[in-house]
């Protein structure tokens, strides 16, 4: 098993530094109570960062709770794609008899409004998701 290290090297913390300054992305000072966890901020999602020696940093934020082994630039990317918030859906303005007449922001055809409570539309609710998805 082996031993983590006891503090962060200089040079180890100016490298991370540097690279996530390059990407915009904010590194704070040690974690209180910690001496090798650093916080990391950027788009206001918060992430941190823990030296675990030669091997390189943890990564752990929304998504990687456990953590995950990274380099500098390799932490940069993972944060820069996965902190950009998603703007909410629309909501859905509804007709008299309680069949919406837009779903995620697109308008529901006539024939998945008849059907609305059937397969069919669940199909067409299921490919609306997976286009604005891959968006």
């Amino acid at each position: 098993m082996s031993v983590l290290p006891r503090s962060v090297p200089a040079a180890a913390r100016a490298a991370l530094a540097a690279v996530l300054s390059a990407a915009h992305i904010t590194l704070g000072d040690l974690k209180p109570g910690t001496r090798l966890t650093y916080p990391v901020t950027f788009a206001g999602t918060d992430w941190e960062m823990t030296y675990l020696g030669r091997i390189g940093w943890r990564l752990t934020g929304p998504g990687v709770e456990h953590g995950i082994g990274v380099g500098p630039a390799e932490a940069a990317e993972h944060i820069a794609a996965n902190s950009i918030p998603l703007p909410p859906l629309p909501r859905a303005s509804r007709s008299a008899d309680g069949i919406p007449r837009t779903y995620c922001g697109v308008v529901v055809p006539a024939l998945v409004r008849t059907a609305w409570t059937e397969p069919l539309a669940d199909g067409w609710r299921l490919g609306v998701r997976s286009a604005l998805a891959a968006r």
